[in-house]
């Protein structure tokens, strides 16, 4: 009888693990998630701003870009020449968001789908929106999340 209820006792130690474990895990995956948003709007509130520390701050060391027609972009400095805002246009960037449809966690890495879209407004009144799809790989670089792989095509409206 004693060996049932030490039996017992036992399954009754694990299952209580495995809840906590559960709960720990879920618990990791929200703050992950959370962590992937902000650094997103984070990405877009710099790339209004123009501010390329900031963006060139949420990639990887090791990042990749892939976008239109282009070869995969692999050098950090032609990133960040990418992205350095083209001081001879009259044309301002008035917003830009990100709206993920799938978010999906893993360790260290993550993969987000979804759209983007913007406005630049140029001093004559006239405008122009754009939006198109994405998929970034982000990698969480000493406790940080990064954009590792960003990718992304317009879509023509």
């Amino acid at each position: 009888m004693k060996s049932k209820h030490s039996l017992t006792r036992v399954i009754q130690i694990l299952v209580g693990i495995l809840l906590i474990n559960n709960l720990v895990y879920a618990d990791n995956a929200e703050t992950d998630k959370a962590a992937i948003e902000a650094q997103a709007k984070a990405f877009s509130a710099a790339f209004v701003a123009g501010d390329i520390d900031k963006i060139m701050a949420i990639y990887s060391p090791n990042a990749k870009i892939i976008y239109g027609n282009n070869p995969i972009e692999d050098n950090i400095s032609r990133i960040r020449a990418y992205w350095t805002p083209n001081k001879k246009s009259e044309w301002k960037l008035q917003w830009h968001k990100t709206n993920s449809e799938e978010l999906l966690i893993s360790g260290d890495l993550a993969s987000d789908v979804g759209y983007y879209s913007g406005l630049s407004k140029h001093p004559s009144g006239k405008e122009s929106q754009f939006r198109g799809t994405y998929v970034i790989v982000w990698k969480k670089v000493n406790g940080i999340w990064r954009m590792h792989l960003d990718m992304w095509s317009s879509i023509k409206s």
